[in-house]
């Protein structure tokens, strides 16, 4: 039993949602198809510029308040705009001001409650035409500068843009402000033709002749005008009866007067002058003019009365209570959005001043930090400028300790033989006195080399050194050099010259690179007791020789290697010499532009290297050749 009762309740649940879902199906196609017919409308309301309008029986039938209702429940916001417009428009060309009033507050009014600017565009759109319609000219030109400016903020709206250009074109015409007229008419120009349809390209040739007349310029006035005929199979009624009024202007211009007052009795019986005051009132004046122009003076006195008249009797339709209402509204909101945007404006100046407050709080700071890292350098330098002092008092304490040895050596030598070899004593043989002679030469050539080393590190240090440089055979020098340090000197071990060139030409001081290799061999003699001493000249490269100094002495520690070229360093402190020679060396060397160093492979003794290019460049250190 209650298995049969379960069936039933199933049954029933399937029946019913059968008949909802066909119930669902049938309004949603409804909906689908008022909502296809909207979308024509819109289209058509779009390809004719504004001048295509829905007939009171075409609102009835459509219900075009329950489409509203259901564009709202939907939040089909777009469309819903789009309606509203073309209902205020529709409204204004059926002669419903109360109506279009409503309508545009109303919509204006939806639109700043959802804060959807494109929304508030169109409202602002359709008030300036009610505005213009009912005369108030000043209020429809802030609506339309509005609207227009909220459009320009949107991306894909050329459309709208171009519909709200045509009417501001209008109205800055209908005020007589030439220089508005021709900006928005020159931006209308700019688009190009292939985007426009055959109705906005005639809209637009009307614009353009409308303009031209205004600055008395008939022959460009009559170019436009010719250029709509290709367009006239096209035009739908509202633009053929606009441009009837346009036609009527030109044929004033050109003294056509017969004519032109048949153009405007033609306009003035169409149903676009009846629906729009503005312009019909405009053309009673107009024909009121031309009546005066032909001497018809009667006749245009009765004109002016019918305007009169006209004024009179639409004041009441056209300027309804409602219409103040919804300016005093709409002078509200531009109240409140103004102080909203100087309330921004204020907030963007108080954000700029806080963002250059902390910009200058952060030059303040990167200068602080930069005087902080400048003094601390500052201190760098001057502690190590300081460590420098006292290892320069250091090396001078040393040499002042050095040189007064070095010094009283040589010296005592020389004073003790000088007074022996003065004395009347012959005791001496002459073999001896021989002896003392070359003693007393030997010591006054090492006193000598110890002041000549100190004046030419003086000159190095003072940058007063002078080089001779002209081309000299490197190969004979060296030979002459080894064959003046085996004269000079007694020697404990072999000392040659090695080299497979027979001649080498370079650009050096002569004088000074024997000086060079003098001092490398001298020292290689100081500590080289017994083997071999070679001077060996070869190529580095194309442009470069290499000499080397290679003896089979007691060699140089490897960790100290890099301190033999210091000045007043010296390895054995009982071997003669100031601690100068090599310092003074490598100070050549680098004139020259070559490079002095120790070659720390070689293990059997000690071998020094030196480059030196063929080439003597005087740019590379900055120098001029003396």
């Amino acid at each position: 039993m209650r298995i049969k009762q379960l069936y039933t309740f199933l049954f029933f649940i399937w029946f019913g949602s059968i008949i909802i879902a066909s119930a669902t199906d049938k309004v949603g196609s409804w909906t689908e198809e008022k909502e296809s017919i909207v979308y024509e409308i819109i289209s058509a309301f779009h390809n004719s510029l504004g001048f295509d309008y829905l007939t009171k029986e075409e609102c009835d039938s459509l219900n075009a308040y329950g489409l509203l209702s259901q564009l709202d429940d939907s939040q089909r916001y777009y469309t819903y705009f789009e309606l509203e417009r073309i209902l205020v428009k529709s409204y204004l060309f059926r002669g419903e001001i109360r109506m279009a009033i409503a309508q545009s507050d109303r919509m204006y009014s939806k639109a700043r409650a959802l804060v959807y600017s494109f929304g508030n565009a169109l409202a602002l759109n359709a008030m300036g035409e009610v505005y213009s319609y009912t005369g108030r000219l000043q209020e429809a030109g802030i609506a339309y500068e509005e609207a227009l400016k909220l459009l320009d903020e949107m991306n894909g709206k050329d459309i709208h843009v171009r519909m709200l250009l045509v009417e501001l074109i209008d109205y800055n015409l209908r005020i007589r402000n030439r220089n508005d007229a021709s900006r928005y008419l020159s931006r209308l120009n700019l688009y190009p033709k292939e985007q426009l349809s055959p109705l906005e390209l005639a809209m637009r040739h009307i614009s353009n002749a409308s303009y031209q007349l205004f600055k008395g310029d008939l022959k460009a006035a009559n170019h436009y005008l010719t250029q709509i005929k290709q367009f006239e199979m096209q035009l739908i009624p509202d633009i053929r009866q606009y441009l009837l009024i346009i036609n009527a202007r030109y044929l004033v211009a050109t003294g056509e007067y017969g004519t032109a007052l048949t153009a405007y009795n033609d306009f003035l019986q169409t149903e676009y002058a009846r629906i729009n005051h503005n312009i019909y009132k405009e053309a009673l004046f107009e024909k009121a003019d031309l009546l005066m122009n032909m001497g018809n003076k009667e006749e245009a006195y009765g004109q002016y009365g019918k305007v009169l008249s006209y004024i009179v009797t639409s004041f009441e339709k056209n300027y309804p209570k409602e219409i103040d209402q919804l300016c005093t509204r709409f002078q509200a909101d531009q109240l409140a959005y103004q102080n909203e945007h100087d309330r921004i404006v204020s907030m963007r100046f108080y954000l700029i001043g806080i963002i250059v407050l902390v910009l200058l709080l952060i030059f303040l700071l990167v200068l602080g930090w930069k005087k902080i890292f400048r003094l601390k350098r500052s201190q760098m330098r001057q502690e190590a400028m300081k460590a420098k002092a006292v290892q320069a008092i250091q090396r001078k304490n040393m040499f002042l300790s050095n040189m007064s040895h070095e010094v009283r050596t040589p010296l005592n030598a020389i004073v003790g033989f000088s007074a022996v070899l003065t004395d009347d004593d012959e005791s001496f043989d002459d073999e001896s006195r021989r002896e003392f002679s070359e003693i007393i030469k030997v010591n006054s050539f090492q006193l000598l080399k110890l002041i000549n080393d100190i004046l030419d590190f003086s000159d190095f240090e003072n940058d007063n050194i002078t080089f001779n440089i002209r081309e000299h055979d490197a190969v004979k020098l060296c030979y002459e050099v080894v064959e003046t340090v085996m004269a000079s000197r007694k020697l404990e071990a072999e000392m040659c010259f090695d080299t497979d060139l027979s001649v080498l030409m370079l650009e050096t001081d002569d004088a000074r690179l024997r000086q060079v290799l003098i001092n490398l061999l001298v020292n290689a003699a100081k500590f080289t007791e017994q083997g071999s001493i070679v001077l060996k000249l070869e190529m580095a490269d194309a442009g470069t020789a290499l000499f080397s100094v290679t003896d089979t002495g007691c060699g140089i520690p490897l960790e100290k290697q890099h301190l033999i070229f210091e000045r007043f360093e010296k390895l054995n402190d009982f071997v003669q010499g100031s601690g100068l020679g090599l310092s003074i060396c490598q100070l050549i060397v680098k004139y020259m532009n070559g490079k002095l160093w120790v070659d720390s492979g070689y293990t059997r003794g000690a071998r020094f290297c030196f480059t030196h290019p063929l080439k003597y460049n005087p740019t590379l250190h900055g120098e001029t050749t003396q």
